[in-house]
């Protein structure tokens, strides 16, 4: 969390969904941490009218697969709803791969995890071990690992952009 607060630079924002999200992460083992989100990202935005209410629903829908729970996905509808119908001048950190080409339709640039991590490495907020510990936290806590990372020199490979 502290990197996380370190590259918002205190100017981080997120959606009263993502918050409800993070708050119910936080109480399962090892995430504790993560309560520490609303003192990085404060009060969160919340959908204001009919418009920003609708559209949330449109795009959850759009994202929503077959058989997938009613909060699947609300999260990253509610942030692109938000972002579009307020005209935010913003970037979308998401690691739900069906919202990129949707965040586009919206003119919404998105980035990943594994970007602001990379990102955290190349400007040396973080050293490389330190660096593959998160990846490997993340990991065991079911978040997946950056593309075609399976091992340390594949990471180093990917740090440094040569993958």
């Amino acid at each position: 969390m502290d990197l996380l607060e370190r590259l918002s630079n205190r100017r981080g924002k997120w959606c009263g969904t993502v918050a409800w999200e993070c708050d119910r992460s936080s109480m399962q083992p090892g995430l504790g941490a993560m309560a520490q989100a609303h003192d990085i990202f404060g009060e969160p935005l919340r959908p204001e009218n009919g418009a920003e209410h609708v559209t949330t629903r449109t795009l959850r829908e759009r994202l929503a697969k077959p058989g997938d729970a009613p909060h699947k996905h609300l999260g990253e509808a509610e942030t692109l709803a938000i972002i579009s119908c307020r005209s935010l001048q913003s970037i979308f950190v998401t690691d739900d791969t069906d919202v990129p080409s949707l965040a586009q339709e919206h003119g919404i640039k998105t980035v990943t995890t594994w970007d602001l991590l990379r990102l955290a490495g190349h400007v040396k907020y973080v050293d490389a071990d330190t660096l593959w510990a998160y990846i490997q936290t993340l990991r065991d806590h079911g978040r997946g690992r950056p593309p075609r990372v399976h091992d340390r020199t594949s990471f180093d490979q990917w740090l440094t952009g040569d993958s």
